[in-house]
């Protein structure tokens, strides 16, 4: 047998899962999840609980051995974030939070580098939460005191086996790396000042870097959504778009190589490095972050929430979920009812309903612009909100597409096959991808429709 632990680190909760790669189906089997959130420190930036994340990690990774030998450890997060290492290989400070307001002034970059310049140089859609952004606005005496920068996922895997190492799909997020070589580009690096040899050499998935209680850290593709993707099942013989499902919505397509035209950068579709080569050209789309920030004021269970807003039959207001006032305000039911127009004491159902709306509205303008760069035949959904049949059915009614559901833990089963990549268990990603299934709602299916 060839189990791996497939350590799926997301912005609001820790996943360790087993997979078992020689089972007939591919289902990751989630042994522990514990949810996590920033802190503000003394100066009032939110940060990482890093502690809090790395025993989350740890309590994970004892657990999977309870149930059985695992042959590998793999780690996927979320991108852009990481963390700063001194001369002994600690790390200098818990991690900032890419929802923290210090790079609020990112525009000014921006024009002093020239917008085209550089989407043609990093293939980045400009967000101000990119690695870029964030370093040059970083506290310039935890600066002089690192020696090495590691983004998250290699953050953890530095954690558990010591290794230093960076990643593709993780290097490929933070707006540091020439899109047209794949090496770090020393213009981008100039600008957010900081020296490239604190980068490391960028090396691909695949491969076992360390051991962790004599079980290898294999290196996965770090950045979630690449591993989603790798994880979402087989694209059909006319191609398939995707929607990776969370707390953002990210919409796209893979592409071999990565489009920097005029066209793209205009519509501000970025160019990620997909987890065994190629890219994702997608555009990011604010997601179920909305409604898990606002039940935290209402005591709600998602659940329920959604089964409520089901049933909702009255109109509701349609918001722009990328507004500015929704990037990080203090209080989001306030942001977002006053966005839509609403009371602040509305119905959370109602709220809910206008949440799912508006989300599923702009997730399908973004797919109708990638059909534009793409032709495609359906549209795979994953990840945790794929599970929501309100939003699986207001997107096929706004795409007029079908819609094929795929696993809600698509990062972890990404993250496993790249792992049995990594240790000889599987031949190739694509033969660990065909054996993932899902469920299809057509175009035209009414079972869904609410």
């Amino acid at each position: 047998m060839a189990i791996v632990a497939a350590i799926d680190c997301g912005a609001t909760s820790v996943r360790v899962c087993r997979v078992d790669l020689e089972a007939p189906s591919l289902v990751p089997e989630v042994v522990h999840r514990v949810a996590h959130t920033p802190r503000r420190d003394a100066a009032g930036h939110l940060r990482w609980d890093w502690t809090a994340i790395t025993s989350a990690v740890e309590l994970g990774l004892e657990r999977c051995l309870e149930l059985g030998p695992i042959d590998s450890i793999g780690v996927d997060t979320w991108a852009v974030d990481y963390g700063l290492l001194d001369g002994d290989g600690h790390l200098i400070a818990d991690p900032f939070s890419y929802r923290d307001e210090r790079t609020s002034g990112y525009r000014a970059l921006v024009d002093e580098f020239g917008a085209t310049r550089m989407y043609e140089s990093n293939g980045l859609q400009l967000q101000p939460f990119n690695t870029i952004f964030q370093l040059a606005v970083h506290d310039r005496a935890e600066m002089e005191r690192a020696e090495r920068l590691l983004w998250l996922p290699e953050l953890l895997v530095h954690h558990l086996c010591g290794a230093t190492v960076t990643e593709r799909t993780s290097a490929g997020c933070s707006g540091l790396v020439d899109v047209s070589t794949g090496a770090w580009s020393r213009e981008l690096c100039d600008l957010a000042g900081i020296d490239s040899r604190m980068l490391g050499e960028i090396v691909p998935a695949g491969r076992v870097v360390g051991e962790w209680r004599g079980v290898p850290v294999s290196l996965v593709a770090g950045h979630d959504t690449a591993s989603a993707v790798a994880g979402m099942g087989p694209s059909i013989s006319g191609g398939s778009a995707f929607v990776a499902t969370g707390t953002w919505m990210l919409a796209g397509i893979e592409r071999d190589a990565a489009d920097t035209s005029s066209w793209a950068r205009r519509r501000n579709f970025t160019n990620e490095a997909a987890a065994l080569g190629g890219f994702r050209f997608l555009r990011n789309v604010t997601g179920f972050w909305l409604l898990e920030q606002c039940r935290t004021e209402w005591r709600l269970d998602v659940g329920e929430l959604v089964g409520r807003a089901t049933a909702v039959e009255a109109k509701v207001p349609i918001v722009d979920v990328d507004d500015e006032s929704l990037r990080s305000p203090d209080d989001m039911l306030t942001a977002y009812t006053t966005l839509a127009g609403l009371r602040r004491d509305t119905d959370p159902a109602l709220v809910t309903r206008s949440i799912v709306e508006s989300v599923a509205v702009r997730t399908a303008d973004v797919l109708a612009e990638v059909e534009v760069a793409q032709p495609f035949d359906d549209v795979v959904l994953f990840g945790g909100a794929a599970r929501i049949e309100l939003l699986v059915a207001r997107l096929r009614n706004f795409t007029r597409r079908a819609i094929r559901v795929g696993p809600a833990e698509a990062a972890a089963l990404g993250n496993a096959l790249v792992q049995g990549v990594a240790i000889g268990a599987l031949s190739t990603l694509d033969a660990g991808r065909e054996r993932i299934t899902g469920s299809v709602y057509p175009k035209n299916d009414r079972r869904t429709a609410p």
